[in-house]
């Protein structure tokens, strides 16, 4: 007797691989589950073939039961799945509506406050004028209620595009709850399609179960027909009924299983391209939040600039022609909006300087009075083989036979090299190196790789002591703080991550930026981290951790290009970067403004540092052009010709009398600064040896 493999394949069409129910978060990795249930289901066609052959329905019952069984597994794995998703989503959104809560607080409370102090100021002007009862204290009243009105038509004029922010911003807000609610739905639906399966599997089962006992019917007769061959051969035809019978049966169990699979099937596609498209709605409706919050921060600074401006303009006009009596005017200052996402507790530094801005003059470029220095007389370190991206000098290395430097290649090696005898230390990771950063004691070099990750090497020893994994791309910048408890990492992921070196794990997330991250820096005092952005960002941002907000400078031109590199000088007090429109701008950190530029360069700027004294800066371009620069005044001191590759990196030795660069021609370049005269203009003196 014979028994059609289509029986079994039809049941086994019931359960499709729960593949096809995966999350959206999911959809590129195979669980284990999936992959058992995958197994059992080619288990359960093979154990079809061999009940065909052997008549042993058991080889296809029992895969096809563990199959069923993974499946409902599976169906469960996907409710908590989707039921995460929610909650991660909704968690997001509060995340990013309570800081304009905030906001919308801070202006109300800055308008009542404004009202009152105008009310105050109008009070005691009448106050005078019924004192002295003159005409030219009335027609300063005039004057001043002129004022207010301007004052106060311009901060309406200026408030309004911001509430029409909040109003687009409350329509996103309702179109993502909306979007939440129709998960509801979604849920209930995936409740209706278990309960259908457990019922077609309870009919399978019992249909299953009257197979196996005519089955064993048939078996017997078979056997009555083997030991007994002499009886009559009419029994024959009662065979030959009951296998008719049986096939019947079959045909029909076929029948019935796919009529209840095709409805099933249908209901399972118009499921799955709900979910994709509601997933990729809810996607884009939270990059347009993040990107209207980015949008709104701007708007708010200008807004507090220009009152700022609006105030002083006012008070200067008033005390000019409002002399007798003398009133004092003062608006009071408006509230900074909160930054989405800095809320940050790191204790600042005991030792931090409180020291003013100095303002830089503006800067015009002198005619150079130095010679430019040709390649074939620099000193260079040779060993990598590809380009060399970045350089840090030993923090401790001051004594000329005990500097050490480190260099960090995409060819996944780092370099530790002894100056005084140009012999290196290897350390090989998992991915290019495009950063690294030496501990303030010179214990710890942490390197940011394009594996997504932030490693921490152990200087003496060349042992990895952690691995940061966070970043969802590649990390393109690190940096110690000074009390070197804190590592910040930038990405292309667009997030800036704080990582703890005691507790060896993440502790905060800066978002803000709109495009990778491409430079970051600390800080003398401990209390900020400057980062600079990509083409599509093209902002510089401050972040105070300690007062959870974070100031975006602005260029007087209308555009910055991408940053590639940001330094802080040594007092705190300037932030020096350098621009892919080639230019280096100086930024005052305290208020964010540009305070000055050089435009010396022909090419990118990749590189800029200050010298340990702040007094000069060094840069490095893209057509292998060094120069050094005079802070104060912008002249170009000195000039020099690397060679053929890009520098992507510069670096001070901490006595200032070394300066190494990081080329594309995978070297590295050691410039000595020591001047062998008192002559201020005297070439610099690049030697093989620093003895």
């Amino acid at each position: 007797m014979k028994i059609s493999p289509k029986t079994t394949l039809h049941v086994l069409a019931v359960l499709p691989p729960s593949r096809k129910y995966s999350s959206p978060l999911n959809m590129t990795k195979l669980h284990w589950l999936e992959v058992t249930e995958y197994i059992s289901l080619y288990a359960s066609a093979i154990g079809t073939l061999a009940a065909t052959a052997t008549q042993q329905v058991v080889y296809a019952a029992f895969p096809l039961t563990v199959a069923l069984g993974l499946n409902l597994t599976n169906r469960e794995r996907l409710k908590r799945l989707n039921e995460q998703y929610r909650q991660n989503a909704i968690a997001q959104f509060d995340q990013l509506v309570d800081p304009f809560r905030q906001r919308l607080e801070n202006f109300d409370d800055f308008t009542q406050r404004l009202s009152q102090t105008t009310q105050q100021q109008i009070e005691e002007l009448r106050q005078n004028q019924k004192e002295q009862n003159t005409d030219s204290n009335q027609q300063r009243l005039a004057q001043f209620d002129t004022f207010r009105q301007q004052l106060m038509k311009a901060t309406e004029l200026q408030i309004e595009p911001l509430k029409q922010n909040f109003a687009q911003l409350n329509t996103y807000t309702q179109q993502l709850y909306t979007s939440i609610q129709q998960i509801e739905p979604l849920k209930q639906n995936f409740a209706q399609l278990n309960n259908f399966t457990q019922q077609l599997n309870a009919s399978t089962q019992k249909q299953f179960e009257l197979l196996r006992q005519q089955l064993g019917e048939l078996d017997a007769e078979t056997k009555k027909i083997t030991t007994n061959s002499q009886q009559p051969i009419t029994k024959l035809d009662a065979i030959h009924q009951r296998l008719e019978q049986v096939e019947n049966f079959t045909k029909q169990l076929n029948t019935n299983t796919q009529q209840q699979i095709q409805p099933l099937r249908q209901y399972v596609t118009q499921l799955n391209a709900y979910t994709q498209g509601f997933n990729k709605n809810t996607e884009k409706q939270l990059e347009e939040f993040k990107y209207a919050i980015a949008l709104l921060q701007t708007e708010m600074q200008n807004l507090a600039e220009s009152l700022t401006q609006t105030e002083q303009r006012l008070s200067q006009e008033v005390a000019e022609k409002v002399k007798q009596p003398q009133v004092k005017i003062t608006i009071p200052t408006p509230v900074k909006s909160q930054p989405q996402n800095t809320i940050l507790h790191i204790q600042p530094s005991e030792t931090a300087k409180t020291g003013t801005t100095q303002a830089l003059p503006p800067v015009e470029i002198a005619p150079p009075t130095t010679q430019i220095q040709k390649s074939k007389s620099l000193s260079s370190l040779r060993g990598h083989t590809e380009r060399v991206v970045s350089v840090a000098f030993h923090p401790n290395s001051v004594a000329p036979e005990k500097r050490i430097l480190a260099s960090g290649s995409h060819d996944k090696t780092i370099k530790i090299w002894r100056l005084d005898t140009q012999e290196n230390r290897t350390l090989t990771v998992s991915g290019k190196v495009n950063s690294i950063a030496f501990s303030p004691d010179g214990k710890v070099l942490a390197c940011g790789h394009d594996d997504k990750t932030v490693k921490l090497w152990d200087v003496d020893t060349e042992r990895e002591i952690c691995n940061f994994i966070g970043h969802k791309e590649k990390v393109y910048a690190v940096a110690f703080s000074p009390n070197g408890k804190i590592i910040a990492s930038g990405s292309q992921d667009k997030t800036i991550k704080l990582w703890s070196l005691d507790e060896q794990k993440e502790i905060y997330t800066l978002t803000g930026h709109l495009d990778e991250i491409l430079c970051v820096a600390f800080s003398p005092n401990n209390r900020l981290v400057a980062s600079g952005g990509g083409e599509r960002d093209q902002t510089i941002k401050i972040w105070h951790l300690t007062q959870d907000k974070f100031l975006t400078l602005k260029g007087k031109s209308g555009t910055l290009g991408r940053i590639y590199s940001i330094c802080f000088s040594p007092d705190g007090t300037t932030l020096a970067s350098g621009h892919q429109d080639k230019i280096i701008r100086f930024w005052d950190v305290e208020t964010g403004r540009e305070i000055s530029n050089i435009t010396g360069h022909n090419d990118e700027v990749y590189a800029v540092a200050f010298s340990p004294d702040g007094k000069k800066l060094a840069s490095g371009s893209y057509d292998g052009n060094l120069k050094i620069w005079q802070v104060d005044t912008g002249e170009e001191l000195n000039h020099i010709t690397i060679g053929e590759g890009a520098i992507y990196c510069v670096a001070y030795s901490p006595d200032g009398k070394i300066l190494a660069t990081a080329n594309g021609d995978k070297t590295v370049t050691l410039v000595n600064l020591e001047s062998r005269t008192t002559q201020r203009y005297k070439d610099i003196e690049i030697e093989k040896g620093f003895d």
